[in-house]
């Protein structure tokens, strides 16, 4: 059966098999899942109040184990096959998952390489013997706007919108223009606001609540709304990027193909820019030499580097990996989850979840 199939090759590559409570906390979920995700959890409340999800995903209920199981940055692995619960419009709310969770390995990209191979693996096992393989970094187009020295409110509304390339689009069309025009809004608010430290605006945006008795809903927080209330203050202050610099980042976010080419199409760009890419051009090099070295042929991996997942957790390196049913597994890395949800600092982890029903509907046994 598909699932023993699974199973046998997560305990081949020696991982502990978990299976997280199917009712978790959803704040964490709220936080991080992405807009679209959150939509479609299933909600209630505990007999404390607490309000509860049934698990969407298996990686915040896997971290949460790690957590509880010693320290932080220790080296671990685990892995899973369950089921998970989101709204579907024409389809059960409940799928089958199966997958694998690494944590604390300092050589990032060999676990990078481990996490992929294993998913090809995986699909291979499962009768889709020539996946197609796409990948992607968020941590070229970070490293891009962090080079450009953008402002804190102009780096964080555009990395909010990676992987979305229609709204990233229209973004930076807007940072081009001379954003002295003004932002829209509350004008005489965002004024005020201009220059403030988050904290005193996290504040300010939270008595202005209370004073309207108006509690924060589609799962923002007060300091979520500070966040953009700050954004929208820089904004109107004039604080854009130029057309320079918003034609780099579309460039850099045109460059797609072969894998084994895209790491010198980005070293050129950033050359006749003046941009210094070159660590994360490292890196990136990096994980293609582990790919070959786990027997994966990079040049038939396809790079995008618009592709991001719209799971505010993945931090960095993605991949799916897609069969006749679609796609078959995804999967990153997403260093700081563990840091947001009590670690004292960023635990570097990757992991990725196969679709079980996709195979079955593929065919595969």
């Amino acid at each position: 059966m598909t699932s023993d199939t699974l199973k046998r090759l997560i305990a081949a590559r020696g991982s502990i098999m978990v299976d997280p409570p199917l009712l978790q906390p959803a704040d964490v979920f709220l936080d991080l899942a992405g807009e679209d995700l959150r939509r479609r959890l299933y909600l209630t409340q505990g007999p404390d109040g607490a309000e509860l999800c049934l698990r969407p995903d298996f990686t915040i209920p896997v971290c949460r184990i790690h957590l509880d199981g010693g320290a932080a940055g220790r080296r671990a692995e685990y892995g899973y096959v369950g089921p998970i619960f989101r709204h579907r419009a024409s389809a059960s709310g409940a799928v089958t998952q199966a997958g694998v969770e690494s944590f604390g390995r300092a050589d990032r990209e060999a676990a990078d390489a481990d996490t992929l191979a294993f998913a090809i693996e995986a699909c291979r096992a499962m009768g889709v013997a020539d996946p197609a393989i796409r990948i992607g970094d968020s941590s070229l187009f970070v490293a891009a706007l962090d080079a450009l020295g953008l402002p804190a409110a102009w780096r964080a509304r555009l990395h909010r919108l990676f992987g979305d390339r229609v709204r990233l689009d229209r973004c930076l069309a807007r940072a081009a223009e001379d954003a002295g025009n003004g932002a829209g809004g509350p004008a005489g608010f965002l004024a005020a606001l201009e220059g403030s430290a988050p904290e005193a605006a996290r504040a300010v945006v939270e008595d202005l609540l209370s004073i309207a008795r108006i509690n924060p809903v589609g799962g923002r927080t007060a300091g979520e709304i500070a966040e953009r209330f700050l954004e929208q203050a820089t904004l109107a202050a004039g604080a854009g990027i130029g057309e320079k610099g918003a034609s780099f980042l579309s460039g850099l976010l045109d460059i797609h193909g072969p894998a084994d080419k895209a790491g010198d199409a980005i070293a050129d760009l950033t050359a006749s820019a003046g941009v210094d890419l070159s660590a994360a051009i490292e890196s990136y090099r990096r994980r293609l030499a582990a790919f070959a070295a786990n027997g994966i042929d990079v040049s038939r991996i396809e790079f995008s580097a618009e592709f991001g997942r719209r799971l505010d957790y993945y931090s960095g390196f993605v991949f799916e990996v897609e069969g006749p049913a679609g796609v078959l597994a995804r999967g990153g890395r997403y260093d700081g989850l563990v840091a947001h949800m009590g670690a004292g600092g960023p635990v570097p982890a990757v992991g990725c979840a196969l679709w079980i029903d996709r195979f079955e509907i593929g065919g595969a046994k």
